[in-house]
């Protein structure tokens, strides 16, 4: 069974040992809960009685979720000061009502993950504690869990109300049944009983907060044209249910979870409910594939895995039954429910050929089931073979520089040919000597000269190639948005995609952020940011404005551009980021594998130089002193100050467009947002280590805010927003040094 919900940092550590709410806490928890639900519906919003309920048994619980890389109590407590302030208020209940939910969501994930990981270890009094704990929790959610369907209306426009799940009395009685195996009267029965109740209630959950979802989308539909402030508050509470089961989406829909997120936390006029559900469908859809992968690699090896495996499908599958009879019909429903069933009883007797037959059949109908959802499906649809075979032949000398020796002759065959002509093109274009340099490598590759340095050399010379070369394309779309035909922009759009699979792997490594002593570097907590999946979505978004069949669209397009550009920016900057740390870690031990992280660092830098040097030219020559000089002068901390000094040049002076064109040229102020919130994601992880995770959360909202207040015209949200981002900038430059 995959735990995709949960991460634990402590291996296979006691949860018992790790300081976890006890039942009587969680109680208080819950009774602090219900306060706040009572306090966040009076006029006018109390938030000291809010903050006066949260402290305490609520917060511990909020904090104890750390474990999961989750920032919970930070988002509560800014959402506290900002009813305090009086900042949209409602906004903020909304955001301390549904984080509150996932607290209590991942109270419950986190235990049930323990009991059903500690089952043969831990005694059935430990284990049953544990479970107390869940049904305490439960407690504070169980409203939401209650809930009926929503489903597509028949027109597909809009969401509508559809049958009771019954999914409080699947949890409960899910719960009634993990409480009798724990007696563990028929341990090997009793373990499988907890296997496949795992899925059953965790994914009982989960389906509960997209049916959350949905219902707040229909409300963001009903009032989106005569209540504003109601829709507001609806997609606030939309963009906030949706965190809860993201990770589960993107699992399986990683592209459709970045499309969900930018309606969820845009503008309401974008909101479209058809692609909205497709979109998580599509999440759910990939789950039960990957179950039913699972369940064929247990089946005939370990029963009570395959049972596991085959509730897992069953279940994430009951999330889509409604909108799979929508969409095919109630008899398509039904031998979907059929077929499931049919695997899990398969694997109750261990049958290999039952378990297979019950697997094509479940896979026909979601192949049918899935050509009817909206699904996007990124990919090059013009014929870019030039630009194809330059990026064929990056990855051919990406396996020759592994070979050792390294094949000088090898590269060299593939450097000639399309990946040196775009080279030339490039150097061409920018005055550069990338050419030269790649060749005068391969020459002293072939000389056995510092054949490790030359390596790095050619290869991060030709990212810089692939870099420019999509700067260049996007450039000249945008450029030429007016005068050159559809076909022709749309090939040059799809050469962006083919130059960006070339590098995705090496912009799409994960955020380096400097350690708590700020002496070196390391992997940021939590997720992956996935910048390949960004791309994919700018790329779409970005296709779909060539048609120019609407009056915004060069706008669009222009906002997609952004989000190509500064992302891949952004990789390069951490990929500097990723060769400073292994010169840190090398320099005293190996100093030849050292100076080739050094050399490469320098290399990425130049390719996104000018991002930094136009605002910090000072910085900028300091970076380039240390990526050049005596190993031991490279110091982590003055190099990540320096690139996020310029970068935070670049922001404000986005800042400043927004203040010229706000209530003037929208698009230009939204264009100018957009940048700026992309430009924040670069230093975020640094100023959270600087002024903590708060200050973060407040900047994250703001920048949210001030997209907003330019949407609508609202001059005193985005004062309010501007001051916030203003003030947290400012104490953010004294702590760089």
């Amino acid at each position: 069974m995959r735990l995709i919900f949960i991460v634990f940092g402590m291996g296979n550590a006691s949860l018992f040992a790790a300081g976890f709410a006890d039942t009587n806490t969680i109680q208080k928890a819950v009774a602090a809960y219900k306060t706040i639900e009572t306090l966040r519906k009076e006029t006018p919003i109390n938030g000291d009685a809010i903050a006066s309920a949260y402290t305490g048994a609520l917060q511990i619980l909020a904090q104890e979720a750390e474990i999961n890389s989750l920032k919970l109590n930070s988002d509560i407590l800014v959402a506290i000061e900002e009813i305090k302030s009086g900042n949209e208020p409602r906004l903020a209940t909304q955001v301390i009502d549904k984080t509150l939910q996932r607290v209590f969501y991942q109270s419950i994930l986190n235990r049930i993950t323990m009991i059903q990981r500690r089952f043969n270890t831990a005694t059935s009094a430990e284990l049953i504690q544990m479970l107390d704990d869940v049904v305490a929790a439960f407690q504070a959610i169980t409203g939401t869990v209650a809930r009926t369907n929503e489903i597509l209306s028949a027109d597909r426009q809009t969401i509508i109300s559809g049958s009771n799940p019954a999914l409080d009395v699947q949890f409960n009685e899910s719960v009634a049944r993990i409480r009798r195996a724990l007696d563990k009267s028929n341990p090997e029965e009793d373990s499988g009983v907890i296997a496949v109740e795992f899925s059953t209630t965790r994914i009982a959950l989960a389906q509960a907060y997209y049916i959350g979802v949905l219902r707040t989308v229909a409300s963001v539909l009903e009032n989106r044209s005569t209540d504003p402030e109601t829709t507001a508050v609806s997609l606030k509470e939309g963009e906030f249910f949706y965190r809860i089961i993201e990770s589960l989406v993107a699992q399986g829909n990683r592209v459709g979870n970045q499309l969900i997120k930018a309606q969820l936390a845009g503008n309401a006029a974008n909101v479209v409910a058809y692609e909205i559900v497709s979109e998580l469908i599509k999440g759910f859809v990939g789950q039960v594939y990957g179950e039913m992968s699972y369940q064929s690699i247990s089946i005939g090896v370990n029963r009570f895995q395959a049972m596991s495996e085959a509730s897992g499908a069953a279940a994430y599958a009951r999330v889509f039954l409604p909108d799979v009879e929508v969409r095919l019909g109630a008899e398509v429903r039904g031998n979907l429910e059929t077929a499931l069933s049919n695997l899990q009883t398969a694997s109750s007797e261990n049958s290999v050929p039952k378990s297979a037959a019950a697997r094509d059949a479940i896979a026909a109908i979601l192949l049918s089931y899935q050509k009817e959802l909206n699904l996007i499906d990124p990919r090059t649809t013009i014929d870019t073979g030039f630009v194809y075979n330059a990026s064929t032949s990056y990855y051919q000398i990406s396996g020759y520089r592994a070979e050792n020796p390294v094949n000088a002759e090898a590269i060299a065959a593939a450097y000639t040919g399309e990946l040196q002509q775009l080279t030339q093109i490039i150097d061409l274009a920018y005055g550069l000597t990338i050419d030269q340099n790649v060749l005068a490598a391969i020459e002293n590759v072939r000389n056995g000269n510092q054949v490790a340095l030359a390596s790095q050399v050619i290869d991060k010379s030709i990212q810089r190639v692939f870099a420019l070369a999509i700067y260049n394309r996007t450039t000249l779309v945008l450029d030429n948005f007016d005068s050159l035909a559809t076909d022709k922009l749309a090939l040059e759009w799809d050469r962006v995609e083919t130059a960006y699979l070339a590098i995705m792997l090496a912009v799409g490594k994960v955020n380096k952020v400097l350690t708590k002593d700020k002496q070196t570097l390391k992997d940021e907590a939590g997720p992956d940011p996935y910048p390949e999946d960004q791309f994919s979505l700018a790329f779409l978004n970005g296709r779909e404005a060539l048609s120019k069949a609407n009056a915004n669209d060069r706008t669009t397009l222009a906002i997609a551009r952004e989000n190509i550009i500064v992302p891949l920016v952004r990789g390069f900057l951490n990929g500097v980021l990723h060769e400073v740390e292994g010169v840190i870690a090398n320099r005293s031990i190996d100093v030849d594998e050292a100076r080739v992280g050094q050399l490469g660092g320098d290399l990425l830098y130049r390719t996104v130089e000018v991002f930094i040097a136009q605002d910090n030219p000072s910085g900028n020559d300091r970076i380039k002193a240390q990526l050049t000089g005596d190993l031991a002068d490279v110091v982590a901390n003055e190099i990540v100050s320096d690139i996020n000094k310029g970068v935070i040049g670049q922001f404000r002076r986005n800042i400043s467009q927004i203040e010229s064109t706000f209530g003037v040229d929208r698009n230009r102020a939204l264009l100018a947002s957009e940048r700026i919130s992309l430009y924040a994601t670069i230093f975020l992880p640094d100023l959270e280590l600087r002024l903590g995770t708060q200050q973060r959360v407040k900047m994250q909202n703001a920048l949210q805010d001030l997209r907003e207040a330019i949407e609508t015209d609202n001059s005193a949200k985005a004062i309010t927003a501007g001051s916030t981002i203003t003030e947290i900038i400012s104490a953010y430059e004294d702590e760089l040094v």
